[in-house]
């Protein structure tokens, strides 16, 4: 393995409990990422579980935060090409969501690093991957993260922080913990 190994507490094949039983570890790719103002190398990794009900549910890993997330696959009327957002800028929805406001508050650049297991959608080393996280305006702040990838269908989420309690009750146990962010 190289560069930085995954940190979550799950291994391929692992079948998890929680609100959701049945749902299984398929598939996890390590990410890179070159940030140029400080000149570090960053990772994340992301862990597909695939269930008897639906695909495309992923829990993130971010090695610097220490946050973890919860990433549900949306309908593809909601999807929005990230390639040209930049931070700060604003949105109008499409799709389930038509209408509603929001604005990008994370921009990533990529590049898988490692592939373990066998992911839905092929993986090749050092492919880049753009994701753009975006936050709904009024009431009720909703987080999406659309991701775009060369040779891939573009892809829309449903994004949530899990704290530990949060990653218990819905998996059986918990998948991560950075106590000092988490609590």
């Amino acid at each position: 393995m190289s560069g930085s190994p995954t940190r979550a507490k799950i291994a391929i094949g692992d079948v998890l409990g929680g609100t959701e039983p049945g749902l299984r570890a398929q598939a996890c790719l390590l990410y890179k990422e070159w940030d140029e103002e400080d000149g570090e190398l960053y990772y994340w990794e992301e862990w597909e579980l695939v269930g008897p009900n639906r695909y495309e549910y992923w829990v993130e890993v971010d090695h610097d935060s220490g946050q973890t997330s919860l990433y549900e696959l949306l309908p593809a009327t909601d999807v929005i090409d990230p390639v040209g957002l930049q931070v700060g800028q604003y949105v109008t929805l499409t799709g389930t969501m038509a209408g509603r406001q929001a604005v990008v508050t994370e921009r990533r650049l990529g590049r898988v690093s490692q592939v373990t297991g066998q992911p839905t959608y092929p993986a090749t080393l050092d492919k880049p991957v753009t994701y753009v996280t975006i936050r709904t305006r009024g009431g009720d702040k909703v987080s999406l993260t659309f991701r775009s990838c060369p040779g891939r269908p573009l892809r829309a989420y449903r994004r949530q922080v899990l704290s530990p309690r949060k990653q218990k009750r819905r998996f059986g146990r918990v998948l991560f913990s950075n106590t000092f962010f988490n609590i």
